[in-house]
């Protein structure tokens, strides 16, 4: 299925549990104008197909203290295939890192980072990133106000 084959009901659908993923079959089949079973079978039929890949809660990171946002462009002395999935499974396992993107352009990758504080940044980069060999150069770009944050796509 492609998004071609999504009809105005199925994008509703999407468009509602993207806002509000918590919202109940019931609810949902009330909001798209359709009863509860056809409902559920469209939802399950869209997760089975991977359009909804999983339910999550948006969390407050300032209340978390995780609020200090830094975009990190990391640039490799080497790249290839093992090099490659190495980084990939160490990022994995850095929990400050939220998002993380393989680039093209100055950097081979950038790295969303979520922090309580500079000097925790600091020892993420000494502690995590720089002791991973292949890594050449981090430059790191400071978050200083958050002027849009959408969680959702635009459908």
């Amino acid at each position: 299925m492609t998004t071609h084959e999504l009809d105005e009901i199925d994008l509703n659908i999407l468009r509602l549990l993207q806002d509000n993923s918590r919202l109940t079959t019931k609810e949902l089949a009330q909001k798209i104008h359709l009863s509860t079973t056809p409902t559920f079978e469209r939802q399950r039929r869209l997760e089975r197909m991977g359009y909804i890949k999983k339910y999550v809660a948006i969390l407050d990171a300032e209340r978390l203290e995780r609020g200090f946002v830094v975009f990190c462009s990391v640039s490799m002395k080497q790249i290839n295939h093992s090099i490659a999935q190495n980084f990939a499974e160490k990022v994995e396992s850095w929990n400050e890192v939220t998002e993380c993107y393989n680039t093209s352009g100055d950097g081979d990758y950038m790295l969303k980072v979520c922090v309580s504080s500079m000097q925790q940044y600091q020892k993420f980069v000494l502690d995590k990133l720089g002791q991973f060999e292949y890594v050449a150069h981090v430059r790191s770009i400071f978050v200083m106000d958050t002027l849009k944050l959408s969680y959702g796509l635009p459908l």
